[in-house]
């Protein structure tokens, strides 16, 4: 297949950053080269939530080596996503722009519950046979995954521990017991509390680990492989590294050294999950959330988005006239592709799903509907969006009408006044749920503000539109470059 079919994920975890690049061969997936880079992000975390500088630059020279994998491929074919810590951190803002700068493409931060799905997708690319129903556990490096599910993720929960974290909650200087205390106990007894209550997650139904933390336990308990984690045997080895000083002291065959330093909290997560979730076996997949990264980007090429779908099912949840999220669709793309001709496919996109969702506060309320919809969107669950995204979109939904508010300033987050003034007119122009010819209308970005031309015939019979235009423009006086109505 040629380098267009090809496509990157990269991972940017709380423990390390992984990078995978692969292909589809009959609709099967390839990889083609792996590369990962042991940062410990969460590690630079202080107890006010900012990102040690130390650490960032450590991960930020990681991040220079996968630059030359990325470079060539188009940017709809590569996804760089930011998980637990970037999610936590309160400084994100100046590391996410020198690392999009060395990487030449933007990074999505993923919520906990989007990370879990993608590691569901992951693990089932793998095509271990006929679907089946399971659960899939994933523990990262600051937070981890459960996934119940056959075909698709039916429960998802995402919890915060992880192997980092707790290494540094619980092991102090990598102390597993002293004279007082043994840390790894509290730290099963911590990881236990947090899956109180989701022990149907993994009844009765086949159990799979993914990643690090479960593949270096898999490896220690079958000679190196990544054979099936027995609960006898995960048994016996907590209770091994239980009775452990330090981890320095820990004489594992299989355990990589990079590995050791995160390997008695790793483990406590795991014993504590087996434990609680009463799991007799678990078998260990090879795939994990970059294999999902690379199916879903497919997808969105080749007519699977799952942002598509999670659009849908928010129309129908929240009981959108579909008729006119079409129709206020239809009008807003139309503007567009006169303000920006050949308007990238995702812009347009991302318009669309706003015009589809601009209701959808209206289940709740007639007065706040556009604040409560934004509210939705940018903190709901979406699956398949990142939080950039979410963002952009909750803007759009927001400033449909009435008074522009200008959006939190912060790295990454630029809204697009092309996309705003085309909803916008689409709202004002269907107003009252009817369809409406705009065939005659001009509209163009000039240097110094928006030109927007229309026969006075028409508006002579659309009185009512005709004000709200002329308020329009009273909106926009204030904005870098305003509206002007003209009429021939």
């Amino acid at each position: 297949m040629q380098d267009t079919e090809r496509y990157a994920a990269l991972d940017l975890g709380s423990n390390s950053f992984h990078l995978l690049l692969a292909e589809f061969r009959n609709q099967r997936m390839v990889r083609l080269h792996t590369d990962k880079a042991m940062v410990r992000l969460a590690a630079g975390l202080d107890e006010e939530r900012n990102l040690d500088p130390a650490v960032a630059e450590r991960a930020l020279e990681a991040l220079v080596r996968f630059r030359p994998v990325l470079t060539g491929l188009p940017t709809d074919h590569v996804r760089v996503v930011g998980t637990n810590t970037l999610r936590a951190a309160a400084n994100a803002d100046g590391f996410l722009q020198r690392a999009e700068d060395i990487l030449g493409v933007p990074i999505e931060i993923i919520s906990g519950i989007e990370e879990a799905r993608l590691i569901f997708s992951g693990v089932l690319a793998a095509g271990d046979g006929p679907p089946r129903a399971r659960c899939v556990i994933d523990i990262g490096g600051g937070s981890t995954e459960l996934v119940r599910g056959e075909e698709k993720p039916s429960k998802l929960e995402s919890l915060y521990m992880g192997c980092v974290s707790y290494s540094r909650r619980f092991f102090p200087e990598g102390a597993i017991r002293d004279k007082k205390t043994n840390h790894f106990e509290r730290a099963r007894r911590a990881a236990r509390a947090e899956l109180q209550g989701l022990q149907h997650m993994a009844e009765g139904v086949e159990v799979v680990g993914a990643s690090g933390t479960i593949k270096s336990v898999a490896r220690v308990l079958n000679g190196g492989d990544l054979g099936t984690i027995e609960r006898k045997a995960i048994d016996r080895l907590a209770e091994q590294v239980a009775s452990a000083k330090h981890v320095d002291d820990l004489d594992l065959p299989g355990l990589e050294e990079e590995r050791r330093p995160v390997f008695a909290a790793g483990l406590a997560v795991l014993h504590g999950i087996f434990c609680e979730l009463d799991i007799r076996e678990m078998s260990v997949s090879p795939y994990a959330i970059r294999e999902g990264i690379v199916h879903d980007l497919a997808g969105r090429l080749h007519g699977g988005d799952r942002r598509a779908d999670t659009v849908a099912t928010l129309m129908e949840s929240g009981q959108i006239d579909t008729a006119q999220a079409r129709r206020v669709g239809d009008t807003a793309t139309t503007l567009l592709s006169r303000l920006q001709e050949d308007a990238p496919r995702a812009t347009v996109q991302r318009l669309r799903w706003a015009a589809d969702l601009h209701e959808i506060g209206l289940a709740l309320s007639h007065s706040a509907f556009r604040k409560l919809g934004a509210y939705m969107v940018e903190n709901a669950d979406l699956a398949g969006f990142g939080s950039r995204e979410q963002e952009h979109l909750a803007h759009l939904i927001r400033n449909q009408r009435g008074r522009i508010k200008p959006p939190r300033e912060h790295y990454g987050f630029h809204p697009d006044p092309n996309l705003l003034l085309s909803l916008r007119l689409a709202c004002i122009t269907h107003r009252d749920h009817i369809d409406r010819d705009i065939t005659d209308w001009q509209l163009e970005a000039k240097k110094n503000r928006f030109q927007l031309t229309i026969p006075q015939a028409w508006l002579d019979q659309q009185p009512a539109i005709e004000d709200l235009l002329y308020q329009e423009m009273e909106h926009w006086r204030d904005q870098p470059l305003p509206l002007k109505l003209d009429t021939v």
